[in-house]
Parts: structure tokens; C-alpha cells; sequence
């Protein structure tokens, strides 16, 4: 009788420390698990503003392109209009 009293002591300790260390394995990959959550979120925060500042500057380079272009396109009839009247 004594050594099935020393098994089945032995078994649960056994048992005992092999759920201690379970029980830490996952409470730290909750604790993970949570922390992939954060990360992902903030990730995607942070992709949504690259997004829409790069989409702004896009827009902003497109409307100094037209401005530089007009601008050109005035300073060239400036010019003909000055030489016209050098001519003259």
C-alpha cells in the first residue's frame, strides 16, 4: 500500500509542477497575444496616416506642377509681347 500512496504522491507533483508551468506558459502568451493585438492596431493606424499624408502630398506636388506650368506658359507670352515691342 505504501508505494501506490508514493505513486500517486509522486504523480501529483508531478502533475502539480507540470500545471505551474503551463499555467505560467499561458498566462505569458496571453500576455503576447495581447500585445499582437496592440501592435497591429498601432500598425495600422500609423499605414492609414502614411496613406492619406502621402495621397495629400501627391495632390499638393499635382497643384504646384499646374501652377509651375501656367506660370511658364505667362512668362513665355510675357516675353513675345516684350520682343513685339522691341520691334516695333
Amino acid at each position: 500500500m505504501e508505494i501506490i500512496n508514493l505513486i500517486t504522491l509522486l504523480g501529483g507533483v508531478m502533475i502539480s509542477i507540470i500545471s505551474f508551468f503551463l499555467k505560467k506558459t499561458m498566462d505569458e502568451l496571453k500576455d503576447v497575444k495581447n500585445i499582437a493585438y496592440e501592435n497591429k492596431t498601432k500598425l495600422s493606424i500609423l499605414e492609414n496616416d502614411h496613406f492619406n499624408k502621402y495621397s495629400h502630398m501627391n495632390e499638393k506636388f499635382d497643384a504646384l506642377y499646374e501652377a509651375v506650368r501656367d506660370l511658364t506658359n505667362e512668362i513665355k507670352a510675357l516675353n513675345k509681347e516684350l520682343n513685339k515691342k522691341k520691334d516695333q
